[in-house]
Order: C-alpha cells, then structure tokens, then sequence
C-alpha cells in the first residue's frame, strides 16, 4: 500500500512537472520602433578642390553632432568620392571622428541615376560601388563601412553592391525599382516612364505600413523578402523632417524652413506607426538631414526635435540607431 502511495505521489508530480513545462512558453521577444538618419555628403560638390567649402561642410557636421549627443541622439553621415577625397586632401578626417563620436558612417553612392546609362552587367556596374566604397573604408576601416545609401538603376544594383561588400542598401526609392519587370515591382503600374519623369526619388514602397520593415534580397526579380537574399534593404523612408509639415511636392519647388511644426508631423507619424506595427519584427523610420540644416539658425528647431524625440525614446516607444547597428540588430533577430 505504502508503495502504491509512493508511486501514485511520484506520477502526480511527474504530472505537474511535465503540465508546468507546457504551460510556460518562452517570452517572445518585441523591439522597439528604431529611428536612423541619414545625411549624404553629395557627389556633386566641390569640396576636394576647395577646402573653404569643405571646412565649412565640417563645422556643419560638427554643430549637428554637438547637439544630437546632448539629448542622446545618433546621425549616420555618408560620402559620396569628392567629400571623401577631401578629408584626405585637407588633412580633416571628419569621417573617423564622426565614428569615434558614436555616430554612423557609411557610403553614399550617388550611381545609376544620370549617372549610369547604358546597361551593365551586375560585375562591371560592382566597379563603380567598389570606387566609392574603398574611399570610405580607407577613411573608417573597411570592417565599419558597411552599407550604401542608394545606387538604385535599370542595372542589378543588388548583385553589385553585394559584390562590392557591401551588406546593405538604404535610402530606397523609385530607382531601386527601375531594374524590376513592371509586373513585379510593388507599384505594377509605375512604367519605365513614370519613374525616369516622376517617381525616381519617391519612397518605396508608396506606403509606409510596407516600407517600415527591413527585408533581403537575393536578386531584382522581384521586391519580396528573400530567404536567401544576400543584401538587406533598409528603408522607412520618410525623406527631409524640414518637409513634413508642408509636405514633400510643396518643398520641391522651394526650399522649407525647418520647424517646431515638422516635428509635430514627424511625432504624429511616429505614434500612427507604432500603433499598427508589429513589434516582433525590427521596423524603422528614417529622416533625410542635408548638412546644411546643421547651423544655428536652426537651433531651436533642432533642438525641439531632439528633445521630443528623447521623450519618446524615454517612453519606449523609439530607439536611436546608426543604419548599420539596426542592419545588425534586424539579421541577429533572423537567427
């Protein structure tokens, strides 16, 4: 008797045991709405032949960093072959400070668009990302220079940046679908027309509750997550913050002032997003600072968009990231 008590003592909490095992799960882990910037040292400027310019450039980038870090805030600077070529030439590696400072760096590749014509083959159209990247990396280390903001063109942009080592693409717009048959890119009516007239610069895809999310591509067959895909594309693109209050096509014609109003629009932005996004999933949201936005007549604006952007990192909703650190945190989470 004594020993069917036992055993009947020892299958209960056999019982028990194995019913707690099922009824705890393992926490299923959600990630904040990350925010990243982007400023672009652009292609066309001068500042490799003139160093006034470049120096001026520099005490841009320096102003937005000063203030960025006082409320804990993160840029990303990336430089197309002449602002690169001019910390070399004038003796000011802003790139490796901007680095040392916290900040991200990265590649701009003003390619493809007027740039790049004629067809290419995915090997030959590599060269030119490889001639942009190894100016970056001879300034920052080639195992900091990840990623490359834009190159988008009728060529196999994906297949040549990932050829050129690069590990991700940012800053997606209407060009970066131009290589994709019409039926499949995620506008199917945008034609080859439409885009080299009109929508070569607008946000891809056209709505944000589909661009916020990151995704790999292992080809331009088509704009879906691959699997297997060997680039990230990283956008939630949302263009200039000193647009937003106007709207993007009213400041196309002319320059917007930036304001307290645009980031009243941004945060709005931020709170819509967070309701419908799903948290298991890395999603982002990307603002466009040109280096001149970056001076003290700025400075209240600036800092009003830094301080409400503090508030909502404070309340958990937004986390600062440079592109490449959220590149990273997205390809962990795939693991």
């Amino acid at each position: 008797m004594k020993k069917l008590l036992l055993l009947g003592a020892l299958f209960l909490l056999q019982a028990c045991s194995s019913n707690q095992d099922e009824i705890v799960a393992e926490p299923v882990e959600t990630y904040p709405l990350y925010l990243t910037t982007m400023t672009h040292m652009e292609g066309d400027w001068k500042d490799d032949l003139n160093e006034d310019l470049f120096l001026r450039h520099v005490e841009q980038l320096r102003y937005g960093m000063d203030l960025a870090e006082e409320y804990e805030a993160i840029l990303t600077i990336e430089s197309e072959k002449p602002f690169a070529r001019a910390n070399e030439t004038w003796g000011v590696n802003i790139m490796r400070e901007v680095l040392e400072r916290g900040h991200g760096v990265g590649t701009h590749c003003d390619l493809g668009w007027g740039k790049t014509t004629e067809l290419k083959t995915a090997e030959a159209y590599s060269l030119e990302f490889i001639e942009n990247k190894e100016l970056m990396d001879a300034l920052v280390g080639t195992e900091n220079n990840h990623g490359c903001s834009g190159g988008g063109s009728k060529n196999d942009w994906v297949t040549a940046a990932t050829l050129a080592g690069f590990d991700y693409i940012n800053g997606i717009v209407g060009m970066h679908v131009y290589g994709i048959e019409q039926k499949n890119r995620p506008n199917p009516e945008w034609d080859d027309k439409f885009i080299e007239k009109e929508a070569y610069h607008y946000n891809v895809p056209e709505d944000l509750e589909d661009r916020i999310y990151l995704i790999k591509l292992k080809d331009l067959e088509d704009f879906e997550h691959d699997e297997d895909g060997t680039l990230v594309i990283s956008s939630g693109e949302l263009g200039r913050l000193d647009t937003l209050a106007e709207g993007s096509s009213d400041c196309l014609k002319t320059n917007c002032p930036l304001t307290s109003e645009d980031t009243d629009a941004f945060v709005a932005i931020v709170k819509e997003v967070n309701a419908y996004r799903d948290s298991k999933r890395i999603a982002k949201l990307n603002l466009y600072f040109p280096s001149n936005n970056f001076v003290e007549e700025n400075e209240d604006a600036l800092r009003y968009f830094f301080s409400e952007m503090q508030k909502l990192q404070d309340e958990g909703i937004l986390e600062w990231a440079t592109q490449w650190e959220l590149v990273e945190t997205y390809l962990e989470s795939l693991n």
